[in-house]
């Protein structure tokens, strides 16, 4: 079985917006996502929001590195949230993808590089 990381993105307005009606909804397909994939998840959080970020890029003039506030790119979107499977393919992992409820984002499916004396 490999690892893939399931990288769930997001509109953050969009579903900061949501009435508290259907954010309980939402919350409940994610939790049943979870339950009916129970032997392929292996982990998976929401995150806090973009404003609560900070991100490190390296300097390459002084080779010091830099600290901000917010996320590492703008976009409409940023990463919410991640879901960490075992899968016996990248057809399998896709499949689980699909599953993920998300109104207004995508989920970006990556394999997960393992260590070398793994």
């Amino acid at each position: 079985m490999a690892e893939y990381l399931l990288l769930v993105y997001e509109d953050e307005p969009a579903t900061s917006e949501l009435p508290a009606a259907e954010e309980a909804a939402l919350v409940g397909r994610f939790q049943e996502f979870m339950r009916r994939n129970e032997t392929s998840v292996r982990r998976g959080q929401r995150l806090h929001p973009t404003s609560t970020a900070a991100s490190v890029r390296r300097d390459d003039v002084d080779g010091g590195v830099r600290i901000s506030d917010g996320a590492f790119v703008e976009s409409k979107e940023v990463v919410a949230g991640y879901f960490l499977i075992e899968a016996e393919n990248l057809t399998e992992a896709l499949r689980l993808a699909q599953e993920i409820p998300v109104p207004n984002g995508g989920v970006e499916v990556r394999p997960v590089r393992s260590a070398p004396d793994a």
